[in-house]
């Protein structure tokens, strides 16, 4: 019984690797438990400015945000009207969509949709 059930959980648990440095589509240095790699190659593949639409079309979907009013540059304190606590919740989905983890300092100066883009291109380019 012990060896069929090892063999049916060998072909059914998948395995995913991370990467220090990714060099000509090779991985070398593997470690971890997959998620830096797929953070990573996700947004390595995307461009700065698809890696802005993200950021734009997420803040676009916070409830309390008029989504005409989003831009790179609007601040979400003073031009969308955002408290403390909407920013807090913004910040999580940020992590969320990224899968990136934004310490309370870094979230402090985060204060527009460019300044989040800058932070996860920065943090994915750590990463590698």
């Amino acid at each position: 019984m012990q060896s069929l059930r090892n063999s049916i959980l060998n072909h059914v648990r998948v395995r995913v690797f991370t990467t220090k440095r990714l060099i000509a589509g090779e991985l070398s240095a593997l470690y971890g438990d997959g998620q830096q790699l797929r953070t990573c190659s996700t947004i390595l593949s995307n461009s700065n400015d698809q890696v802005m639409d993200r950021v734009i079309k997420l803040v676009q979907k916070f409830d309390k945000i008029d989504a005409a009013k989003v831009t790179e540059k609007a601040d979400f304190q003073k031009d969308l009207s955002l408290d403390s606590l909407d920013r807090v919740e913004l910040v999580m989905a940020f992590e969320e969509e990224f899968s990136v983890e934004i310490p309370d300092a870094e979230a402090d100066k985060l204060k527009c949709c460019a300044d989040v883009a800058k932070y996860v291109i920065s943090t994915a380019d750590q990463k590698i």
